[in-house]
């Protein structure tokens, strides 16, 4: 067998894997890694591996560790040291290698290294890449390392910005962290501005800024037919041509850039699919589901039937509008009432706040005990960042969301379920919104 969906889904299925069976997709494995055409079919084989890893006769687990080590998945080899052991002295000191210099017990894969090597050179970067790339450890080495005294975080969501202060908070000694206009830059130490384009336009007096980056930087682009892409731009060409600064810009799935703006910028472009997960896109539409009447009661039925062979798995159901989402996640709650699917035993601590501040009758209090969350714009902030939280840590099975998520608020999902083709009533998901939605999760 040669096909590598079809060793994928043997691997998946498989109760055990036997010697023989191992060292024959470690054959395969060593074989992709070998041919650069290749090499995101061994990578795929590795994950699906470590996802199977208990599976496999012991017996080869040294030979897949190697593997592992030879496909530069380093992050993989220090999160499971526990599990798999790791006994290559050669092997070791490149993983060495790949230890970040800043962040603690933090190590690169190999593509990531490379790109940190790039920014620390001095040289602007522009990266192609999965959102499961990892791009965003880049950002907080730069920030860890104190090579810039000012530095300007653009990113397209208040959602997105607000994980990145969370993430952030650990550098309050060396950066003042700065996420409205109104907030004063600090003249004692480093300034980190975390801001959406337009903030970035409104603030005052912006001090001299050494370095930023562009989250999403596919943004630019006025192909897009987005009405953002105006201030996007303008925020880039201010901060590159008045400030002089350094930059990082990165995004997903960009084929290429303007003829000409990497020798202007003295930026490298980096097109890469190098992932350390391995997505699959499974199509259960059917003529059969509409948006009316009989046809709409069968699609719903049809998700929530999923949603219950999903329940021991994270899922991300995206819906086109908050009024979907409110609707959709009520109506599941009722749906598994019927089912008789047991209310979770652990008690979440925002339940009983919400009773206390807000209502004890609203319906979201129904959902959460059920193992259900919301995300979207008009939720409450911190609520919101809450039920991310639990649906994180597993304690919640589903989160029901808009296009909030869909800006690469990074979470732990297992499963994405795309239910809605629209971004409200009429546009619909591009391309983009798509990938992000399909792949960062």
């Amino acid at each position: 067998m040669n096909d590598i969906e079809g060793i994928i889904e043997e691997i998946n299925k498989s109760t055990t894997i036997d010697f023989n069976k191992s060292f024959f997709y470690a054959k395969h494995c060593s074989k992709f890694l070998r041919n650069p055409d290749n090499e995101s079919d061994a990578r795929k084989i590795i994950i699906n591996i470590l996802n199977n890893w208990d599976k496999i006769d012991v017996s080869t687990n040294e030979m897949w560790t190697d593997l592992i080590e030879s496909a530069g998945f380093y992050p993989y080899l220090e999160k499971e040291k526990d599990r798999i052991i790791f006994r290559n002295t050669s092997g070791e000191i490149r993983k060495g290698y790949h230890k970040s210099e800043y962040l603690e017990n933090k190590y690169f894969h190999e593509e990531q290294k490379i790109h940190n090597e790039i920014l620390m050179s001095g040289k602007n970067l522009i990266v192609s890449a999965p959102t499961s790339f990892g791009k965003s450890v880049l950002i907080e080495e730069m920030v860890a390392s104190n090579r810039y005294k000012n530095i300007v975080i653009i990113q397209p969501t208040l959602a997105l910005l607000d994980e990145t202060r969370k993430k952030m908070r650990k550098y309050k000694n060396s950066y003042k962290i700065i996420v409205r206009t109104s907030q004063v830059p600090s003249e004692d130490k480093g300034n980190l501005f975390l801001l959406t384009a337009e903030r970035a336009m409104e603030y005052p007096c912006l001090p001299n800024i050494d370095f930023f980056v562009i989250d999403e930087f596919y943004k630019l682009s006025e192909k897009r037919d987005d009405e953002r892409s105006d201030v996007l731009n303008n925020a880039f060409n201010f901060l590159v041509n008045k400030h002089n600064s350094r930059f990082y810009l990165l995004g997903p799935n960009i084929d290429g850039i303007s003829e000409g703006f990497a020798e202007k910028y003295n930026a490298k472009f980096i097109k890469t699919d190098y992932t350390l997960v391995d997505n699959k896109v499974i199509d259960k539409s059917s003529d059969e589901f509409g948006f009316r009447g009989a046809k709409k009661q069968k699609k719903e039925n049809a998700l929530f039937n999923l949603l219950l062979e999903l329940k021991n798995e994270q899922t991300i159901i995206y819906c086109s509008s908050p009024a979907r989402v409110r609707y959709l996640s009520k109506k599941f709650c009722d749906f598994t009432a019927e089912k008789i699917v047991p209310m979770r035993d652990e008690k979440l601590n925002v339940i009983e706040w919400i009773k206390k501040n807000v209502s004890d009758k609203w319906g979201l209090l129904d959902c959460l005990n059920k193992g259900i969350g919301i995300h979207d714009g008009a939720l409450q902030k911190h609520i919101s960042s809450t039920i991310i939280h639990y649906f994180n840590e597993n304690k919640l099975n589903y989160i029901f969301c808009t296009t909030t998520i869909i800006e690469c608020v990074n979470t732990s999902a297992k499963n994405v379920v795309f239910f809605d083709p629209y971004k409200g009533r009429r546009k619909l998901i591009d391309f983009f919104d798509y990938c992000n939605l399909t792949l960062s999760h």
